[in-house]
Formats: structure tokens, C-alpha cells, sequence
């Protein structure tokens, strides 16, 4: 069956044009089944994207980058068998852009294949499968903060995306193994997250967001006042800016890129920390199952080994600037702070929930 709902746009592992990611060949039948069902499909409505920004700003920033500090430290060096990637798209379309996406598993991990990293601001037209095993969804909306929502789910406790999420642009929840949606609207120039937010319980009972799983993937709108073409451009370096949100998304913090695919092998992450009253971290990992990462941070432990990835910088203050290389194989990667603040009720958070998280692809 298929569904027609609100607008968005995706991207995918691998180099230009073609399609789909498999991020390992489709696995068992996770022992977690999908819990809860919801309706599929919610037509249209106006689209709200990320605040407009120049390439290399914060998605609400307007000041100008720090000079780097360049550090001599040693590269953390991450040695993980990359999954095959085929090629995405990598430069924009100039009209209406169709993006696929796939969901699926992949062992221990939930992942989505998506076959653009950037289109053109505009309409945009998402066309969703499920090619796994499980119930999955698609959600499009800008990259924010998902804190409340996330501490609710990974209790297994009821959280209405729509009662927590701003500015949807669109959804395509409860699809069945097998099953498609279509998802249209139109994208401001930013940058946007497509995540699924299905809650599983595993055997022992507990439960886990298929979100933390590894199903999201960032994906950019270019145009004037946004990313720039360029974002979707291979390179040995990567500007990497951290800043607060804007307007409704102003208790948001972010992590804005000038680009979302780089070359593999050394990469230097150039890193701006523009909050302005706080120190944050950078990790890098392999995208995929984190759920393990997240108990553990929580618990105020930390060993990065288990998700395969390690720390690229520690105590970035607050205006300052720091320049480090990573070696980097073929694959989805995420960057992300995985430092631990308390809201006011007491409740514990990564920042990575806040909104200080990006994908991106390593050709």
C-alpha cells in the first residue's frame, strides 16, 4: 500500500548518482518487535526549515569563524569494516527532487538507505520503503533538540512526535515490512534530520528507540542564505560549527557542517564552538547502534571502543577554535558531543539529544 504525506529530502552512502546504501546484508529478524502502531500518513501543511545560513555559519549564526588553533595531537584512528556504499547523488537537481529512502536492518543496527545528500530548497518528493524485517517510519523535519522525546521513548513510555518535534515537514509512520509511502512538500534552505522513532522491547523487557539504532540520517537544502552546493562535494577537511538555535528552535544546540560527504582516509576537522557559555566535545563513531554509548553516558561512564569510535576533541570552550585530523574509513559517520547536562527536572541528557549531532558519508 501506499501513502502520500508532507515534504522533505535525503541522501545516501557512496559517490554521484546512483542509489542505496546496504550498510551490511539484511540480518535476522531482530528478537525487539515494533510496539506501538500508529495511523499512517498526515497530509501536507507549511513547511518550516532550519533558519538560513551561510555555508560555514550556524543554521541561526552570523559571525564569523574563529581562527583555528591547530593542535598536533595524534589522530584517533578508527579501523571498522566500512559497508558496502554505493554512490549517492552528490550534486544537487535543478528541478523537483525525488529522494529514495530505504529502511532496513543491518544486524545490531537499524539503518536507512538514502540515495541524495543535498537538493536544491524547493519541492522535494520523498519516496519511503521498508526493505527490512520490522515496522519502521520516516520523519523530516530540522536538525533540533529531541531530548524530552527520547527520554520518554527509551522507557518505553508514550511520545507523540507532533507534540515534540518543530516545524514537521513531513511523516510516514507504521510501515510494514514490504510496504511504501510518498512524501511531498517544499524545503527552506538548511539542513534536516530523517529519523524513525519507533519504539522495541527487547527479551529482557527493556526498551530502545530505533532512532538511537542508527535510523538518522542529516540531509541539506542548498539556496541562498543555506548550505551551498558544495556541502554535498568530497573533501579532506570538514568545518564543523557549534551553535544555538533560533526562534522556535532556539533551545536547540547544533552542529553545523560545510559539507556532508568527505574523502577517506586522513580528514581534518576544522571545529568552531560559538555557544556562549559552555564547553562541548566532538566524537566521531560509525553510524549505527549507540544504545549501549547512550545508558552508559548516562551513567556517567564512557568507552567509545563499543560503538567502534573514540573522542576527536575534549573541553572546547566556549569561542574558541581547534584543527584535528582523524583517519576515516568508507562508510555513514556521525560526529557528535556526547557530554552530560541536567534539565531543571533533575532529568540527565547527552548533548547529542540537543541537537549536536551530524551524519555524514566518508567516500
Amino acid at each position: 500500500m501506499s501513502a502520500k504525506f508532507r515534504n522533505p529530502e535525503g541522501f545516501e552512502p557512496g559517490e554521484p548518482s546512483e542509489a542505496v546504501v546496504d550498510l551490511a546484508s539484511r540480518v535476522e529478524r531482530a528478537a525487539a518487535q515494533a510496539v506501538t502502531r500508529r495511523q499512517m500518513l498526515r497530509l501536507g501543511g507549511l513547511v518550516i526549515g532550519v533558519a538560513a545560513v551561510p555555508p560555514l555559519l550556524a543554521a541561526c549564526g552570523s559571525k564569523k569563524t574563529p581562527a583555528a588553533q591547530t593542535s598536533t595531537a595524534a589522530a584517533p584512528t578508527v579501523t571498522v569494516a566500512a559497508p558496502t556504499v554505493v554512490a549517492p547523488t552528490t550534486a544537487p537537481t535543478t528541478a523537483g527532487a525525488v529522494v529514495n529512502v530505504k529502511a532496513h536492518e543491518a544486524g545490531e543496527a537499524f539503518v536507512f538507505d538514502v540515495d541524495k545528500l543535498a537538493v536544491p530548497a524547493g519541492p522535494v518528493q520523498f519516496e519511503f520503503s521498508n526493505t527490512g524485517t520490522m515496522t519502521h517510519e520516516l520523519w523530516v523535519y530540522p536538525l533540533q533538540d529531541l531530548t524530552k522525546m527520547l527520554t520518554l521513548k527509551r522507557k518505553g513510555e508514550k511520545a507523540g512526535e507532533e507534540d515534540y518535534i518543530k516545524g514537521i515537514v513531513g511523516s510516514a509512520e507504521d510501515i510494514d515490512p514490504g510496504k511504501s509511502a510518498t512524501i511531498k512538500g517544499t524545503l527552506k534552505p538548511g539542513f534536516y534530520e530523517l529519523a524513525c522513532f519507533m519504539k522495541s522491547k527487547r527479551p529482557d523487557g527493556t526498551w530502545f528507540c530505533h532512532f538511537d539504532k542508527g535510523q538518522s540520517v542529516v540531509i541539506a537544502a542548498t539556496g541562498p542564505g543555506g548550505p551551498s552546493d558544495s556541502v554535498a562535494t568530497p573533501a579532506s577537511t570538514m568545518a564543523l560549527q557549534m551553535v544555538p538555535g533560533e526562534g522556535e528552535l532556539s533551545e536547540s544546540w547544533l552542529f553545523v557542517p560545510d559539507r556532508l560527504v568527505v574523502k577517506s582516509g586522513d580528514v581534518t576537522f576544522k571545529v568552531a564552538n560559538k555557544m556562549t557559555d559552555m564547553k562541548h566535545d566532538v566524537a566521531l563513531y560509525p553510524l549505527g547502534d549507540i544504545t549501549a554509548l547512550i545508558a552508559q553516558r548516562l551513567a556517567d561512564k564512557e568507552d567509545y571502543s563499543i560503538v567502534k569510535g573514540s573522542v576527536l576533541m575534549e573541553d572546547l570552550e566556549a569561542g574558541k577554535s581547534d584543527e584535528k585530523p582523524a583517519k576515516l574509513t568508507p562508510g555513514w559517520w556521525v560526529a557528535a558531543c556526547f557530554r552530560v547536562s541536567t534539565l531543571a527536572d533533575g532529568t540527565k541528557y547527552v548533548h547529542r539529544d540537543r541537537g549536536q549531532r551530524t551524519t555524514f558519508l566518508v567516500q
